[in-house]
C-alpha cells in the first residue's frame, strides 16, 4: 500500500487549517507563536479572562468597599442634621412643677391684691405681663394673689376656690421653662393636682388645681385656661 503523499507545508491550505487551529485558546502560547511564525504569519493576541485575575477581584473590592462607606456617611450626616424630636410632655421639669405646687398650697403672696382690677398692677412688679384670668366668670371666688417666689424665679400668683377646689394661676418667666417651645402648651396631672400652661413671649402662664374630693380634673384646668387666654395683660 502506498503511503500518502506528504504535503509540503508551503502548502496554501495547509497555512489556511493552522491559522484557524492558531484561533483557538487550547494551544499552549509559546507553541502557537512558533507555528504561527512558521506559517508566515502573526499569532493571534492572547486572551487573557480578567474576571479571573487577582487585579479585577481588587477593583472590584474596591469599589464596594468606597460604595458602601459612602453610603454609610450619608446615613450618619442624616441622623447628625436630624432636627430632635419635640416633647411637650418634657418641656416642663418635674421640679418647676413640684415648685408650683408648693406655692399653691402656701399661705398669701408677700404682697396683697385683693381685688382682680387691682390684679393688672402686679406686672410692674414682676416687669412682664400677666395673666389676669378673671374665673369669677366661671363661678370661683377670687382670694387674693399677690407676688411669690416658685423656686428660684419671681411670679405673680391669683388665688380661686370653689367648694372644695382651689386654683393658683401663676404667671412666671419664660425662663423657668427653658425647654419649652414658643406657644407650646402642655397639661399634666402631678402629684394629684391638674396643671396646664402655655408659653408666650417672655411669660410661662400656668393654671394649678387641687381638690381634695378630685372634683376638679385636668380637663377642667385646660378648659379654664383655653377659655382665659385672652386675659393676659402686656
Amino acid at each position: 500500500m502506498e503511503e500518502p503523499a506528504v504535503q509540503p507545508f508551503d502548502d496554501p491550505d495547509l497555512k489556511v487549517a493552522l491559522r484557524r487551529v492558531l484561533g483557538s485558546e487550547s494551544a499552549p502560547a509559546g507553541l502557537r507563536e512558533r507555528i504561527a511564525a512558521m506559517a508566515g504569519d502573526e499569532a493571534p493576541p492572547i486572551r487573557v479572562n480578567w474576571r479571573q485575575s487577582w487585579v479585577y477581584k481588587l477593583a472590584v473590592a474596591a469599589v464596594l468597599v468606597v460604595g458602601f462607606g459612602g453610603l454609610a456617611y450619608q446615613v450618619w450626616q442624616m441622623k447628625l442634621n436630624r432636627t430632635p424630636t419635640y416633647d411637650p410632655a418634657l418641656a416642663i421639669s418635674d421640679t418647676l412643677y413640684e415648685d408650683m405646687l408648693k406655692a399653691h398650697h402656701a399661705g398669701e403672696a408677700a404682697s396683697g391684691v385683693k381685688t382682680l382690677a387691682q390684679a393688672e398692677d402686679l406686672k410692674k412688679e414682676i416687669d412682664r405681663p400677666v395673666l389676669v384670668a378673671d374665673l369669677t366668670r366661671d363661678g370661683w371666688t377670687f382670694d387674693g394673689g399677690g407676688v411669690r417666689k416658685v423656686g428660684d424665679f419671681s411670679a405673680a400668683q391669683l388665688k380661686f376656690s370653689k367648694g372644695k377646689a382651689s386654683i393658683s394661676v401663676f404667671s412666671l418667666p419664660a425662663a423657668a421653662a427653658s425647654g419649652a417651645q414658643y406657644g407650646a402648651e402642655y397639661d399634666k396631672v402631678f402629684n394629684g393636682s391638674p396643671i396646664a400652661g402655655f408659653l408666650k413671649g417672655p411669660g410661662l402662664y400656668c393654671i394649678v388645681g387641687s381638690s381634695p374630693d378630685g372634683s376638679l380634673n385636668v380637663d377642667e384646668v385646660k378648659r379654664l385656661l383655653a377659655e382665659h387666654k385672652g386675659d393676659l395683660k402686656a
